[in-house]
């Protein structure tokens, strides 16, 4: 090899290590950059006693949270108890939330990340806002989760503060309910199965399904059409599981919620201990299932029997709940949806 051949070599590869080099640092750069451990919300937690209101928007909905003495209530759903275990949990992520890395500044990849401003209905960010008696105390654009974050969390979500471009991948665990089954205590009734002795549903065309207890688990239709037969025992059976561990969808305070005559199903739900359950069920928008409850304890029901069923009209009296459409289907069925005809193979 010729000295001029070997020189040049030598400049070539000297050249690709300070490149190789600068490339390194520049990475060694941002990674050092993100890993400062910065708080999101510095001072945050000084001020979690200081919390009045919490407002979670999305491009489809808005939901607030507000104190009440000791308390939260959902205040776009007629002050309905909110729990206070949700509220301190997301309290504690805001204020350990910390920015690890710098992410896009760009606002056409927002969207990517989901940190674009909530507007439009593709939009996928939340934005978080939290507000003392004196004013604003954070507010978050906040997006996608990231499992892989290096750190004790091992997660992390992107955020943006509003009015800034530059987006952030921030670690910590960041949970911010967008149900509002998800910010209270769901489940809001619970009479077991093995208690029910009888479920009547009487629906606004006229017709009616009766069914009762025979043996320890199983039901049978009352009034039983000739020349019928049941198609799956099961979906009998389950008509008693109705108000067994029942958790609300959504709540709205009585009056909220139009039950018109020609659209309400009323279903009688009986104990073997003497109790009642009447339940008015109306299907709004074909798909959405909201009804109310009373409980009332028979005259020969115990004393312990009727202290239930007035704890039970004090939790539920003043309230119109959306219900999950498997338990709806179980407190709604029609003959037709469990019998068939014995000469066909399947019920048409």
């Amino acid at each position: 090899m010729s000295p001029k051949t070997f020189i040049g070599f030598t400049i070539i590869t000297i050249l690709i290590v300070v490149a190789a080099g600068f490339s390194v640092a520049t990475r060694y750069s941002v990674h050092k950059v993100g890993f400062e451990d910065k708080p999101v919300l510095p001072n945050f937690a000084e001020k979690v006693n200081e919390v009045e209101e919490i407002i979670v928007k999305t491009s489809k909905k808005v939901l607030t949270i507000k104190r009440d003495g000791n308390s939260w209530v959902m205040a776009d759903r007629q002050n309905y108890l909110a729990s206070n275990e949700v509220i301190s949990d997301l309290m504690l992520g805001l204020s350990e939330l910390r920015l690890r890395e710098g992410k896009t500044r760009k606002p056409e990849r927002y969207g990517r990340l989901q940190v674009e401003d909530p507007k439009g209905n593709k939009a996928k960010s939340i934005l978080l806002t939290v507000n003392g008696k004196n004013g604003e105390l954070a507010q978050l654009i906040v997006g996608k989760i990231n499992n892989e974050v290096a750190g004790s969390s091992n997660v992390g979500r992107y955020i943006r503060r509003p009015g800034e471009v530059q987006s952030w991948l921030a670690s910590g665990r960041l949970d911010i309910p967008l149900e509002v089954n998800k910010w209270v205590k769901p489940e809001f009734l619970n009479i077991a199965s093995s208690r029910i002795e009888n479920v009547t549903v009487n629906h606004p065309d006229g017709s009616k399904m009766i069914v009762g207890r025979v043996g320890k688990k199983k039901f049978e239709i009352k009034n039983m059409p000739n020349n019928m037969v049941v198609e799956y025992q099961s979906d009998i059976d389950n008509m008693g599981d109705g108000l067994d561990k029942l958790e609300l969808e959504d709540v709205k305070a009585v009056g909220n919620i139009n039950f018109s005559k020609d659209k309400t199903i009323n279903t009688m739900i009986s104990t073997n201990d003497g109790m009642v359950i009447n339940v008015k069920m109306v299907d709004i928008n074909n798909g959405n299932f909201w009804a109310v409850f009373e409980a009332v304890a028979g005259p020969t029901a115990s004393t312990l029997i009727k202290k239930e069923a007035a704890s039970i009209n004090s939790r539920v009296a003043n309230w119109v709940y959306e219900l999950p459409a498997h338990k709806y289907r179980y407190m709604s069925r029609r003959h037709s949806d469990v019998l068939k005809d014995p000469k066909s193979k399947k019920k048409k």
